[in-house]
């Protein structure tokens, strides 16, 4: 028996499925390589953006000048010489002090963790925190503080210091690009952290400036609650 041999209407439907086959998979190939310009688009952006902020970073570390740098508002001799300014004082009356001269006073949203930042040169800023508490004592916030090292497995570098005549647990700490220094010290109810963030390669030199400027911090005292109103007079 001999083979049929396919009909010109089936010859030509191969082709054309052939054809086709080759069209698709040429539009798969220019896909995918449409894909990989526009990935490398992507990368080279992210590139661009980084190179950006790095020069950015750049030119912000050379503008702190070798030597003796030019004084600028701000700086570590400006916040020395206005430590008699006009002071701070928080709106519940629980601490006031003299902030960092011609630091600014930020904006601070309503879920935010600190009662008051002030931001200055440099990316540097001074954040205040002060909560209510039922009186622990200077051993349980040593305590408490080398828990929350051991749970983040961090070296805090604590030591002590005093804020006028309350002892201070002074810890320090890399942290990004910044290196801060953390206080924390009691007056009676009321606990304070008080954490200033400055550049490592400046840090030595205002951590000295830092403390002094603590010494004209003052704490205050929970708010008194308003007494309660007598009861009406009985009627006669």
């Amino acid at each position: 028996m001999k083979p049929r041999l396919p009909s010109g209407e089936e010859i030509a439907a191969s082709v054309a499925r052939a054809r086709q086959r080759e069209r698709e998979e040429n539009a798969r190939r220019e896909a995918a390589k449409g894909r990989f310009r526009a990935g490398l688009l992507l990368l080279a952006a992210v590139a661009v953006v980084a190179l950006l902020a790095d020069m950015r970073h750049l030119a912000r570390h050379f503008e702190r000048p070798a030597g003796k740098p030019a004084a600028i508002p701000g700086d570590a001799a400006d916040v020395a010489a206005g430590l008699n300014g006009p002071r701070y004082v928080d709106p519940s009356g629980r601490f006031s002090f003299v902030p960092p001269r011609h630091w600014v006073r930020v904006a601070k949203p309503p879920n935010e963790f600190y009662d008051v930042v002030f931001q200055g040169p440099y990316d540097m800023d001074m954040c205040v925190q002060v909560i209510a508490t039922n009186g622990p004592t200077f051993a349980g916030l040593i305590e408490s503080l080398r828990r929350v090292e051991r749970n983040l497995s961090a070296d805090t570098h604590m030591d002590f210091t005093y804020v006028g005549p309350y002892r201070a647990v002074k810890r320090s700490v890399q942290l990004f690009r910044n290196r801060v220094l953390l206080l924390d010290f009691l007056t009676g109810d009321l606990a304070h952290h008080v954490q200033f963030s400055a550049p490592p390669d400046l840090y030595d030199q205002y951590e000295p400036v830092f403390l002094r400027l603590m010494q004209t911090y003052e704490p205050g005292q929970i708010m008194a609650a308003p007494a309660a109103p007598a009861p009406p007079a009985p009627a006669p």
